[in-house]
């Protein structure tokens, strides 16, 4: 019992990650006068010199990748032998063990800004993927279709690199990333709950198993 209960707070820790993530970063925009959640990308609220920065780097990160991490081990010890789950555990553990390479590479350039930003969606890509061959046909479902939108509106966004290298306006920016970071959260946060249920059922089971005997 005390190892579900600790795997359940492990869970927990994904939908707290997206709570931490989206919270953080609307309370950092209301620091700069002028952002528009529209126009403007996440990232620039990061950048050195804007008026968000010293609201979110490195704290922000730091909190952010280890409820990603805690959530990851929790996918792992829930997996009871689906390579599928344990492969989303692992892709979500990585996701947030390269946040030391944003605080190092983040802002060296646009290319090595954008390799950062492709590891994180694969990560992403990847575990939705997974997520899609783990369970029934319900959330196989809907995990394609979030797929989808995620890719769709983070294609949409990355089109814009042109644009930002140049300095030149990227009036959907901000929109595009918004709708690809909450399709992702949302999706994490159903995988959290599914997983959750999914094991309070098996223990169910075992208990009885054990009264029977």
């Amino acid at each position: 019992m005390t190892g579900d209960w600790l795997r359940k707070v492990l869970l927990a820790c994904g939908p707290l990650s997206a709570l931490v993530y989206i919270g953080w970063h609307e309370l950092a925009a209301l620091q700069w006068e002028g952002y528009s959640r529209i126009s403007n990308a996440i990232s620039e609220l990061h950048l050195t010199g804007a008026p968000s920065k010293w609201m979110l780097d490195p704290w922000q990160g730091l909190v952010y990748n280890a409820l990603v991490i805690a959530f990851g081990i929790g996918v792992w010890r829930s997996a009871h032998g689906s390579r599928a789950l344990r492969a989303i555990g692992g892709l979500q553990i990585l996701s947030g063990a390269i946040f030391p390479l944003w605080l190092l590479f983040g802002e060296a350039s646009l290319a090595a800004h954008l390799v950062l930003v492709v590891v994180g969606i694969l990560t992403w890509l990847g575990s939705m993927g997974l997520g899609a061959a783990a369970f029934g046909r319900g959330f196989r479902l809907y995990s394609l279709i979030s797929l989808a939108a995620v890719v769709t509106f983070n294609a949409l966004a990355i089109a814009y690199a042109p644009e930002v290298d140049a300095g030149d306006p990227t009036p959907w920016i901000g929109l595009y990333e918004r709708i690809a970071f909450s399709g992702y959260f949302l999706w994490l946060s159903v995988l959290a709950v599914a997983l959750w249920r999914r094991r309070s059922i098996t223990s169910e089971h075992e208990l009885l198993a054990e009264v029977r005997r």
